[in-house]
């Protein structure tokens, strides 16, 4: 939870701010902001925990099952300072996968202070990232198949009873804190035409071709970075070159859409854009702007998960 206020305190007090300016101030500030806090990331990555890069949930699973869910301390404070100022910094990544890394860094390290072995912090970690999921999305629920389903990898499994207390007890914490605060609010249904129905079926391919292109030229500009020239860039430099890339499609948009959905999250877009207030041609270039400006900030290294990024594009190809 604190982590999900910190990336939108330092975004509010950025980049929205910075929209209101005149558009040299805004320019100027922007590129400040981003590449600044890209190029802190690189090097709070670089010099105290490579293991916190990216989404975070690979190198969660692999700690749950190689070492017992035992992760180093140093994991959570670097995932939690990098992605707040990688995220709320303006670099397009999501919220997702640092919350289940760092509350399952939490959990592993609760449990080693309440005097479990380092070969019995399984549970410790899983609880955690179900009560992390639970608290960042408010959706308990969800954080309890995402986390059997994707890091336990068993649905029968007997941590069950733990990872299920941890993620209602998550959601307890932010209703008590913060209130209800649903990460989107939809206008009430209505109901739908023949024609809607028939749209289905395209909408839902365009969405999942969207998400192949994103998965593939993800990995490829990854590998990239580990075979082809890119390996000159120096990897504490290399978030901050995503994050400028990021900016000059950032500004682009902006100056001709008045929009600020290739930035950060997007979510205040993408409300719009379930709210019916996007316009269809402006879907479609917050659609391959904020793709490209994805697969540049992961694809470069930075701290960020890709879920927020998949459900802004998923919902700009429906609007489209």
């Amino acid at each position: 939870m604190l982590f999900q206020l910190g990336v939108t305190w330092l975004y509010r007090h950025t980049f929205l701010p910075l929209s209101f300016k005149p558009l040299p101030t805004f320019l100027a500030g922007s590129l400040a902001v981003i590449v600044s806090s890209a190029l802190v990331v690189g090097w709070l990555l670089n010099s105290f925990c490579r293991e916190a890069a990216g989404s975070g949930i690979p190198q969660l699973k692999a700690a749950f099952w190689k070492d017992f869910g035992f992760i180093p301390w140093r994991v959570a404070w670097v995932k939690f300072v990098a992605a707040i100022l990688s995220i709320g910094g303006g670099s397009s990544l999501g919220r997702e996968g640092p919350s289940v890394q760092l509350a399952g860094t939490v959990g592993s390290n609760l449990a080693g202070w309440l005097g479990e072995p380092k070969q019995s912090r399984r549970l410790g970690a899983a609880a955690g990232a179900a009560a992390g999921l639970a608290a960042a999305f408010n959706t308990p629920l969800a954080a309890v198949t995402f986390v059997l389903e994707e890091i336990v990898q068993d649905l029968n499994s007997r941590l069950l009873g733990g990872v299920l207390l941890a993620s209602v007890l998550g959601a307890f914490v932010v209703h008590a804190v913060i209130g209800k605060q649903p990460a989107f609010v939809l206008a009430p249904a209505e109901a739908s035409r023949w024609l809607v129905y028939q749209r289905v079926p395209i909408v839902a391919g365009l969405a999942a071709l969207t998400g192949i292109l994103f998965q593939r030229l993800t990995l490829r500009l990854r590998g990239m970075c580990g075979k082809s020239l890119l390996t000159r860039i120096p990897a504490w430099f290399r978030p901050a070159v995503g994050a400028l890339l990021t900016w000059a499609l950032g500004v682009t948009v902006f100056h001709c859409t008045g929009r600020l959905g290739v930035f950060g999250l997007g979510y205040d877009d993408l409300s719009a854009g379930l709210t019916n207030r996007l316009d269809w041609q402006v879907a479609g270039v917050l659609l391959f702007t904020k793709l490209a400006a994805t697969i540049l900030c992961y694809g470069f290294g930075g701290c960020g998960g890709i879920f927020s990024p998949t459900l802004f594009l998923e919902a700009c190809a429906g609007c489209w």
